[in-house]
């Protein structure tokens, strides 16, 4: 008997192939990835930090053009009296005594070398505290937006200057100071208890009030008389200083002339924020005949001693001294309020604070005319 055997139909047994990535191949492809994720970090990061530094630089320069603007106001406009003349000043000694700088139109620009203006003084100082090594200054002129025409005179009590139109807006107000002029003559007085539409006082009450009714002599008389050019302006008198805000960082600071009621102060108001320094120099005129050119920038003590040690000014007193200043050049250092990880070509870096100093020259125009 033989047995046959057959492999048909039988299926053949195969060995099973490998599929997939082999353990070197992922850990390629995660280096590979880690790297290209390193690359893209790599790449935000500089990009944040760059937005960062351009946005914190641009804020710093915005705010020292709006600096220098403000301030180029007052000192552009430095003495302008509305008149050709000294102004007569009738206003009595205010309390502080500090507060005649803000009012001395006679004397409109003063500053101070790594001090503070007198109404500034720090002692006892609980807010907008002066920032110490800073220099500061002062400036007085007539705001001449807000002028007023004058219809009438009566230098007989109650001594009033007529208004009008009497403005519906901003009026003038008893406590306030102001400028009488008529082009050949000013007049400085502080308005009177009296003070109401349509006339502006300068008899009894305020303080510290007038010491004396007599202004001088306008040179228009009466309304009828063609001459009769007599205008008001409120005077205007700032320190500019470097002090510290409510939370403890530097910041440019505007002590600004004003009244509660009728007696006069002066009200300190942070103008910008990160301001750390403010260094300035005066363009004096040092000829003996006056040519309206600047001989060279000095220091405010090297002007209110007269001298520079080579060169002198000429005069006698500080007062001369200061009226021979054509132009003010202000350096402001400003600092970034965000921390910054790079720095920027003419910038500082210290506790990863963006720091930048701008220098401007600003002409007193009423001296070159």
């Amino acid at each position: 008997m033989k047995i046959k055997s057959s492999i048909h139909g039988l299926t053949p047994m195969l060995t099973p192939r490998q599929s997939g990535f082999t353990l070197i191949e992922l850990m390629i492809s995660m280096v590979l990835g880690l790297l290209l994720l390193a690359s893209l970090v790599y790449v935000y990061t500089n990009s944040a930090q760059s937005f960062r530094a351009q946005s914190a630089l641009a804020l710093i320069q915005s705010n020292a053009r709006y600096a220098f603007e403000i301030m180029g106001v007052d000192i552009r406009q430095t003495g302008f009296t509305g008149a050709d003349t000294t102004p007569a000043n009738v206003v009595g000694t205010p309390s502080p005594t500090t507060l005649s700088t803000l009012i001395d139109l006679a004397n409109p620009l003063v500053g101070y070398e790594n001090t503070y203006p007198p109404n500034r003084n720090p002692s006892g100082c609980t807010s907008a505290c002066y920032q110490a090594g800073t220099d500061s200054l002062t400036v007085v002129r007539v705001d001449t937006e807000s002028k007023y025409a004058v219809t009438a005179h009566t230098d007989t009590s109650p001594y009033t200057f007529t208004v009008s139109p009497w403005p519906t807006s901003n009026p003038p107000i008893a406590g306030e100071v102001f400028v009488a002029a008529d082009y050949t003559h000013a007049a400085v007085f502080q308005a009177g208890t009296a003070t109401a539409s349509p006339n502006v006082s300068y008899g009894t009450g305020g303080s510290p009030g007038n010491s004396s009714t007599t202004l001088g002599n306008f040179y228009g008389s009466t309304p009828g008389a063609s001459t009769f050019v007599l205008a008001l302006y409120r005077l205007s008198g700032a320190s500019y200083y470097i002090g510290t805000n409510s939370a403890g960082e530097p910041a440019l600071y505007r002590d600004k002339l004003g009244h509660s009621g009728t007696t006069l102060n002066s009200t300190a108001e942070e103008l910008i924020e990160g301001v750390e320094d403010m260094e300035v120099t005066y363009g004096v005129d040092t000829d003996a005949t006056p040519d309206l050119t600047v001989n060279g920038y000095w220091t405010a003590a090297q002007v209110t001693a007269g001298t520079n040690g080579t060169l002198n000014i000429p005069g006698s007193t500080a007062s001369d001294y200061w009226k021979r200043v054509l132009s003010v050049r202000i350096t402001l250092t400003l600092v970034s309020q965000q921390g910054e990880a790079v720095g920027t070509a003419g910038t500082t870096v210290d506790s990863r604070l963006l720091r930048k100093s701008f220098t401007n020259t600003i002409a007193i125009r009423n001296r070159l005319l």
